[in-house]
């Protein structure tokens, strides 16, 4: 990872992250060695990537392989005008981003299927309204044993949030006054990130923009 004693995020926030990531990309390998790509839905249980599919395709085939899963986070883009007049160069985005790596196994016992759809279910339904998921029950026998559950235990965590640490502190200035000109939507979370990741600008900070109506 470029510059990370820069951007380097502690593990409990690059989990927090990932946790509340609408979805994840999942990159592994076949067997044969052909590269897998996939956008999927998840919910983290029991501090693993949990998610499901069909039991032939891809992903079943990829079980027991090393395989990674990446979140990211846009905070802020940032034109180049905000820092120089002329050159295209400034031009950045900030964001927060994370990778987790392990190796993908099946969930086979009943129950720990039952939960980990359950945890899916919660996570984009969670006003209920609908029948609790139990293997025992025959509305969901069926199903359960048609479903592959997958999840993947994270080994090790990667975390990066690039939020004009490396940047020189008149150019923070100029982000900040610059975001706080344009007052779009996220821009004032955008300097509260700025300056909680470079301090030495809370002194000097302009004040937050106000949304636009």
């Amino acid at each position: 990872m470029r510059h990370e004693h820069h951007f380097r995020m502690s593990p409990e926030d690059a989990l927090a992250l990932l946790a509340r990531a609408p979805l994840v990309h999942l990159a592994t390998t076949t067997p044969a060695g052909a590269p897998v790509l996939r956008a999927l839905d998840f919910a983290l249980v029991d501090g693993a990537v949990t998610f499901h599919g069909a039991r032939t395709g891809e992903k079943a085939a990829c079980v027991g392989r090393p395989a990674v899963v990446a979140a990211e986070e846009l905070v802020a883009r940032l034109p180049s005008y905000f820092v120089d007049p002329e050159r295209a160069c400034p031009a950045s985005t900030l964001y927060r981003s994370v990778q987790v790596h392990g190796r993908l196994e099946e969930v086979t016992d009943p129950v720990e299927q039952a939960r980990a759809l359950t945890a899916l279910m919660a996570r984009w339904q969670p006003e209920g309204g609908f029948r609790p998921i139990d293997p025992r029950d025959p509305h969901y026998a069926s199903a359960l044993r048609g479903v592959m559950v997958l999840r993947l235990r994270v080994e090790r965590v990667d975390g990066k949030a690039k939020l004009g640490q490396n940047r020189t502190p008149e150019q923070r200035r100029a982000l900040v006054e610059g975001l706080r000109r344009r007052g779009a939507p996220g821009d004032a979370e955008a300097i509260e990130a700025i300056l909680a990741a470079c301090g030495e600008l809370s002194s000097a900070a302009p004040s937050p923009p106000r949304p636009r109506t």
